[in-house]
């Protein structure tokens, strides 16, 4: 263990040698296994029984009513992530802690308002999919600069179906350029990976203050840019995995300074408290070594208290338009030039995005229609890079400032003016027509990707439909879109989600 990162603790917080141990000690303690129940698409109580006949032990986390700590006893005859409940999107594996800063932007409930959202550092997808469970009506933009994520990224948010996320892929601090256009920004900043201490000592291995304070620089300008973008009376939450108070109390303080009467500290009503469980300020260490205005309750998890990994979440209201000098007639001009400049190149770049001609809007129709006698009449269809992409809400209310890198849920494409769908075209409910029912070992050679022999199977009618398609129920999960030829069927399911 990295001997400056303890006696940092133990300066900064006030530990005993006996709660220094005691925090050492908890960090070789592995964590529990937990899961995040998506509620989207079942409900706890439905979760529950299906996990008490698969011989799974949910115990409550006593932290959000939907995290549980889950112990199986078929864990080593499939993983997790392998089994038919976590392909269809019923629970994300989630670390409870990694769970509050949704949970304290939505104080737990639920909001049928439509809302414009902004997840400003989105990867690996579970703050996204929770956002949407907690506000069903609004459209979530989940943004991520660093491309190498975005496989995973998107392959969680196609598994959860959110129908109202869109993607972007800025440096967050762009976003300062799309002035107080969003209702609430969840900033879960990128930080200094303390806490894979976990996992690895190399965490802490070459842990040092002077390269904590360059992240927290990042971090004030992602804060700053989410504090621009966010609509007077709305909220930001900032975030981190992090304890050190430069990654945490530093970069709010910094903002507090800068914008001292434009915003303020939410208090936060803490399931989980400090070392001390007291009202925590907002005072040390400040940018520039002295106090500044604004102080409330924030929430910090303690491994050694709370049995969870380390988080830190804030809650700021922006109550004024910030003010600024006025730029120089000149200075405006330039700056104005800019965005315009900016503006027209998002435009152009979105030509890639449009609505779906009457002509192939009707043939997707026509598919779900004939194959599955599902109605999408209700859905916005929309072409984007020659796929086609589903939603339940109209895009053209955001695609004016801020460029989509994807949009949910992709039902695949038109191939010789033929409608083809793919495994994530099952994300509405159970289709009342084409449904496959198989059984376990059906399964698992789909999911391994080898052929079924269905002997009869009966195709639409009509010369476009050589190949057709069934949606495989599996103990009552839809377990995706398979294709029928002859009498034959495979599953669509992609790579990232294939048994071994």
């Amino acid at each position: 263990m990295k001997k400056d990162f303890i006696e940092y603790i133990k300066k900064e917080f006030g530990f005993d040698e006996q709660e220094v141990e005691k925090f050492e000690t908890s960090l070789n303690t592995p964590l529990k296994k937990s899961i995040r129940i998506n509620t989207n698409k079942i409900s706890i109580e439905d979760f529950k029984i299906r996990a008490l006949k698969n011989n799974w032990t949910l115990t409550a986390t006593n932290l959000w009513k939907n995290t549980f700590y889950i112990d199986r006893e078929d864990a080593r005859e499939v993983a997790l992530g392998n089994t038919p409940e976590h392909i269809a999107g019923y629970f994300y594996v989630q670390e409870v802690a990694a769970s509050s800063s949704p949970f304290y932007m939505s104080d737990d409930k639920i909001d049928k308002s439509e809302y414009l959202i902004l997840d400003m550092s989105a990867s690996p997808g579970w703050k996204t999919t929770q956002l949407q469970e907690y506000y069903p009506n609004s459209l979530i933009v989940a943004n991520e600069l660093d491309k190498s994520r975005l496989k995973w990224f998107f392959s969680n948010l196609d598994r959860m179906s959110s129908l109202r996320t869109v993607a972007t892929n800025y440096d967050g601090r762009f976003f300062k350029n799309t002035p107080e256009i969003f209702d609430k920004i969840l900033l879960d900043a990128p930080c200094s990976w303390e806490w894979t201490a976990f996992k690895t000592d190399e965490a802490l291995r070459y842990w040092n203050l002077k390269n904590i304070k360059i992240v927290s620089k990042l971090q004030y300008g992602l804060l700053d840019s989410a504090i621009k973008s966010c609509k007077v009376w709305w909220e930001v939450i900032y975030s981190t995995c992090t304890l050190n108070k430069f990654e945490n109390e530093w970069v709010i303080n910094k903002a507090l300074k800068k914008y001292w009467d434009c915003i303020e500290i939410v208090p936060l009503d803490p399931h989980l408290t400090s070392p001390k469980g007291e009202e925590q300020d907002f005072d040390s260490p400040s940018p520039s070594g002295e106090g500044v205005r604004g102080w409330g309750v924030f929430m910090r998890n303690w491994p050694h208290l709370n049995f969870t990994g380390w988080f830190f979440v804030a809650k700021i209201k922006k109550i004024k338009s910030l003010t600024s000098p006025q730029p120089s007639p000149s200075q405006e001009r330039e700056q104005n030039s800019k965005w315009d400049n900016k503006k027209e190149e998002i435009t152009k770049i979105k030509q890639n995005i449009e609505k779906v001609n009457s002509t192939d809007k009707k043939k997707v129709l026509s598919f779900f229609e004939k194959s599955f006698d599902y109605d999408l009449s209700n859905y916005w269809i929309y072409n984007y890079k020659w796929e086609i992409h589903l939603t339940d809400y109209n895009l053209e209310k955001v695609i004016e400032n801020i460029f989509l890198y994807k949009i949910w849920v992709k039902i695949w494409e038109l191939k010789d003016w033929i409608f083809v769908p793919n495994f994530y075209s099952w994300t509405f409910k159970k289709f009342s027509k084409n449904t496959l029912e198989v059984n376990k070992s059906d399964l698992d050679r789909l999911l391994k990707w080898f052929e079924l022999e269905s002997p009869h199977l009966t195709s639409p009618e009509g010369e476009e439909y050589k190949d057709w398609y069934y949606q495989i129920i599996y103990d009552d999960i839809e377990m995706g879109i398979a294709k029928a030829k002859n009498s034959k069927i495979k599953s669509l399911i992609p790579t990232k989600l294939m048994r071994n």
